[in-house]
């Protein structure tokens, strides 16, 4: 895509001045690595040198996952969602990965700096820009090995978050033989997934039951030491984390479920009111592949609160006893919109 159109957005810091971006449509969907149109959020993207990026995104106002939510802000994984996708366009875009190469996030970090950007009065599109700086890079193009992104968000003017992602490249025959290797490995033909109930959507920070993804195997919640305890129990027919078909939980989706875990978790302790909570930070190591035959444990336990009041909560996901991602969700109980100024205002 070609930008032709200026960005008309509030003041900020991006994009610089000389790159043009524009919202007019989104990227080719196989640039997003997404199947389906609707799922892409990626707008448009531009190359400053070498390792310097900047790219546009809009999430819809009705989408099934993304604006479930509570009404008086955006969620801002949903813009993390637009972040991850835009590393994909980046990668294929400007850096000259070939689409279809195998790579994974081996660790993402997400911090809110200011929750205020992300609120709205329910007629705005959540839109904004995102800039990537490659920190950290081994090999170029089909012969990368691996790559650290630094990345910093603004929405409406206001910076709102910032990023920073680990990438892990290999061939496709690499890929094949270690994925072989691994669930070999496990006892995955032994396996069998323990049914779980889903909690209620609004102990989670949901509305629609369908986007819940974490349940308990029975009546009683899975507490023990202060650490609460659920299983992955997401539809496997989600529209959005299953947009494509998969050989591992996707990554996604045990974010989600982190979120999810936290949330539920923060509620049981009162350490927040309810689930409308806002996520406002996010730290995840991948340390192995989830396979979908066995549990996925999901273990919560809740810190202090900060002096900024954000809430942490440790969470592990675990499979076969054995880690599968390692982090932290950091929840804001008490955020309160404030109406923006004239020059920050939300547009589209």
């Amino acid at each position: 895509m070609t930008s032709t159109i200026p960005h008309t957005g509030a003041p900020g810091q991006l994009p610089p001045q000389g790159v043009e971006l524009t919202f007019e449509q989104t990227v080719p969907r196989s640039l997003a690595h997404r199947r389906q149109v609707g799922e892409v959020f990626v707008t448009d993207s531009a190359q400053g040198s070498d390792d310097d990026f900047h790219l546009a995104f809009q999430i819809p106002r009705a989408h099934s996952l993304w604006s479930d939510q509570r009404a008086d802000f955006h969620d801002p994984f949903a813009s993390a969602e637009a972040a991850r996708q835009s590393i994909f366009v980046l990668l294929h875009r400007h850096v000259g990965v070939p689409v279809g190469l195998p790579f994974s996030l081996q660790r993402i970090t997400l911090r809110v700096t200011d929750p205020q950007a992300y609120a709205h009065d329910g007629t705005s599109a959540l839109q904004g820009y995102v800039h990537y700086r490659v920190a950290e890079r081994q090999g170029k193009g089909s012969d990368v090995v691996s790559m650290v992104l630094e990345g910093v968000m603004e929405i409406g003017g206001r910076p709102a978050m910032t990023l920073s992602a680990v990438l892990a490249f290999m061939s496709q025959d690499d890929y094949d033989v270690f994925r072989a290797f691994q669930r070999a490995q496990k006892p995955v033909a032994d396996a069998r997934p323990t049914p779980a109930r889903r909690l209620d959507a609004g102990l989670v920070g949901r509305e629609n039951p369908r986007n819940v993804v974490i349940g308990l195997p029975g009546d009683e919640a899975q507490s023990a030491g202060g650490v609460f305890r659920c299983l992955l129990a997401a539809d496997p027919h989600h529209p959005a984390f299953f947009d494509h078909e998969y050989d591992h939980v996707p990554g996604p989706l045990m974010v989600e479920g982190m979120r999810q875990a936290a949330v539920a978790a923060a509620c049981r302790a009162g350490a927040i009111a309810d689930g409308r909570a806002l996520a406002v930070g996010c730290e995840a190591a991948f340390l192995d592949f989830a396979e979908f035959e066995a549990d996925l444990v999901h273990e919560a336990e809740v810190g202090a609160p900060g002096a900024d009041g954000r809430v942490p909560v440790t969470v592990v996901l675990r499979q076969f006893g054995k880690p599968i991602v390692e982090g932290r969700i950091d929840l804001l109980p008490d955020a309160t919109p404030r109406p923006p100024s004239t020059a920050r205002a939300h547009g589209v």
